[in-house]
């Protein structure tokens, strides 16, 4: 195989592209496919495409290209916060309040103002006592129920 060793050729630099762009939509086959290479050598040429030892220039494309993407995709607090607002603002000028809100309320849990706070309590009427069954039964009964009609049924057992 030969070593590339001067700039990416167009076709080389087409694949980079593709490969970069689609991230693993599409198969490195198909990304070479896509970039000009032959049906029948597609897949060789894929693969070595993407072996240092045979194209170190296209690895290192590929790998500079990851990486400004990853950079431009990134989230930065400061930015989300701004564009959140900038979202807001436009809302409010176009008289939506609702969607202006729901930014603003964003933004705040951006900054931490808002936490969600959830718990899980578990109980078991296997663990607790005639008794205690019957103080849980009453409380709930005067907290929840106006008016109503009941009937206590006494313990067949």
């Amino acid at each position: 195989m030969p070593k590339n060793r001067g700039g990416l050729s167009p076709r080389q630099k087409a694949f980079v592209e593709i490969f970069c762009k689609e991230n693993g939509r599409i198969t490195p086959t198909e990304c070479a496919r896509q970039a000009g290479y032959k049906e029948h050598s597609a897949t060789a040429a894929a693969s070595n495409l993407r072996n240092p030892k045979y194209y170190p220039g296209v690895v290192e494309a590929i790998e500079k290209l990851q990486r400004e993407y990853a950079d431009a995709t990134k989230i930065d607090i400061v930015k989300h916060s701004r564009e959140l607002a900038r979202l807001r603002d436009k809302a409010v000028e176009n008289g939506q309040l609702g969607p202006a809100i729901n930014a603003e309320f964003r933004r705040g849990q951006l900054g931490g103002f808002y936490v969600d706070r959830k718990e899980v309590v578990t109980a078991s009427l296997d663990s607790m006592t005639r008794k205690e069954l019957e103080s849980k039964l009453k409380e709930i009964r005067d907290n929840n129920i106006v008016n109503a009609e009941y009937e206590v049924l006494e313990d067949q057992s």
